[in-house]
C-alpha cells in the first residue's frame, strides 16, 4: 500500500514535527506500507541535525520543483492539487496532523477517489456552511455537489481518467483562484468546484478515515472505530492533547513521555474541559456579536458582567 504526506516545513513550525508522529504512528499500524514525503528543494535543505528522525522510518522522499514566489502555504497546496503526477497510480494521502490508530486493510481501493465529508456532516447542516458560500461566490463557484464537500485531510486515490480529470480540474482551478483573489485562497473550496464541475467525481467514504477532532462537528460517531484521528492544530480549533506544540516538538527528543502516553491511547487523549452540543443552536449563537461580546466582558469586567447576568435572570422570569 502507498502513503503519501506533503511536507513544506521551517525549523521555526511543527509541520516536520507533525509528520514525524504520524509516521511513527503509521509504522506501528502497517509495517510494510510505501511512504512517500512529497517536500520542496527548501524544505529538504533543513533535514539535518534533529529534523532526520523520518529516516529512521524508512520513508521516500520526493522532491518536487515549485515555484520559488509561493510562500510556504501554497507551496504545500501547489503539490497538493498535483500529487498524483509525483506518486504511483494507486495512493492514499494523509494530512501531517493525524494519528493512525488502525491498518488500512479494509478501505475499499476500488474507487477512483474517495473522502470523508468535511466535519462529517452535510453542507446545508454545517455550521461553516457561510464560509464555504462566501469562499465560493467570491470566485464565481458552486461550494458543493449533492450537499456534500468533502475535507481533503485523507483521500484514497485509484489512478483512473476520473481521478486523474480530478486532480488536473483542481491545480487549474487552484491556480485560478490565487490570481482571482491576490493569493488569499483555501484548496478545497477549488476541490469541491472540480467535484462540481465533474458531476460527482469524489466518492463517500466512511467517517472513520478521516474522523476530525475539531469543534462544531459530528466526529463523536466515528472515534471508536477510527483508523485515523486527524486533530487539526490551529489554536482555534483543536480539542485534542497532540495539537500542543511542546508535545508535538518532543518527538525530535531522545524520551518524551508525554507523547508516548497519548500515543498510547490517543482516542482518549482530550483536554480536561470540552463541550458536546446536542444540537447547533449554542454552535449557532457562539458566533454572534451579542455572544463575543459578553464573553470578552466576562473575561475582562467580572463585575459588569454580573450586572448584565442579573438583568439575563429578571428577564428570563418574566418570559417563562
Amino acid at each position: 500500500m502507498n502513503i503519501a504526506y506533503i511536507l513544506i516545513s521551517t525549523p521555526k513550525d511543527t509541520f516536520y514535527e507533525q509528520t514525524a508522529v504520524s509516521v511513527m504512528t503509521l509504522r506501528k499500524a502497517m509495517p510494510n506500507a510505501n511512504v512517500y514525503i512529497l517536500v520542496d528543494e527548501d524544505t529538504k535543505s533543513t533535514f539535518k541535525d534533529k529534523r532526520t528522525i523520518l529516516e529512521k522510518y524508512n520513508v521516500n522522499i520526493i522532491t518536487v520543483d515549485v515555484p520559488t514566489k509561493f510562500n510556504n502555504r501554497d507551496r504545500s497546496r501547489f503539490i497538493k492539487t498535483s500529487m498524483n503526477k509525483y506518486l504511483p497510480d494507486n495512493f492514499i494521502f494523509i494530512d501531517s496532523d493525524t494519528i493512525i490508530c488502525d491498518n488500512f486493510n479494509s478501505l475499499n481501493t476500488n474507487i477512483d477517489i474517495g473522502m470523508v465529508l468535511n466535519r462529517h456532516m452535510k453542507t446545508s447542516e454545517s455550521p461553516v456552511k457561510e464560509f464555504f458560500e462566501k469562499n465560493a461566490k467570491d470566485l464565481g463557484w458552486h461550494h458543493s455537489f449533492d450537499d456534500k464537500h468533502f475535507n481533503s485531510g485523507f483521500m484514497s486515490v485509484r489512478g483512473s481518467e476520473k481521478s486523474d480529470a480530478l486532480f488536473k480540474l483542481w491545480h487549474e482551478l487552484w491556480q485560478e483562484s490565487r490570481l482571482k483573489t491576490n493569493g488569499t485562497v483555501f484548496d478545497q473550496t477549488s476541490l469541491n468546484e472540480a467535484n462540481y464541475r465533474l458531476n460527482g467525481a469524489i466518492t463517500e467514504i466512511d467517517g472513520i478515515w478521516n474522523c476530525q477532532i475539531n469543534r462544531n462537528c459530528r466526529c463523536m460517531p466515528y472515534i471508536h472505530d477510527a483508523k485515523i484521528l486527524h486533530l487539526y492544530t490551529n489554536k482555534k480549533m483543536y480539542a485534542h492533547d497532540m495539537a500542543k506544540n511542546e508535545i508535538i516538538r518532543s518527538v525530535l527528543e531522545d524520551e518524551h513521555p508525554e507523547l508516548d502516553k497519548i500515543l498510547a491511547n490517543p482516542k482518549a487523549a482530550f483536554h480536561d474541559v470540552y463541550d458536546l452540543n446536542t444540537d447547533f443552536y449554542s454552535v449557532e449563537m457562539s458566533k454572534t456579536p451579542a455572544y463575543i461580546f459578553l464573553r470578552r466582558i466576562y473575561e475582562n469586567n467580572k463585575k459588569f458582567f454580573s450586572l448584565c447576568n442579573s438583568i439575563a435572570k429578571m428577564f428570563m422570569k418574566f418570559s417563562k
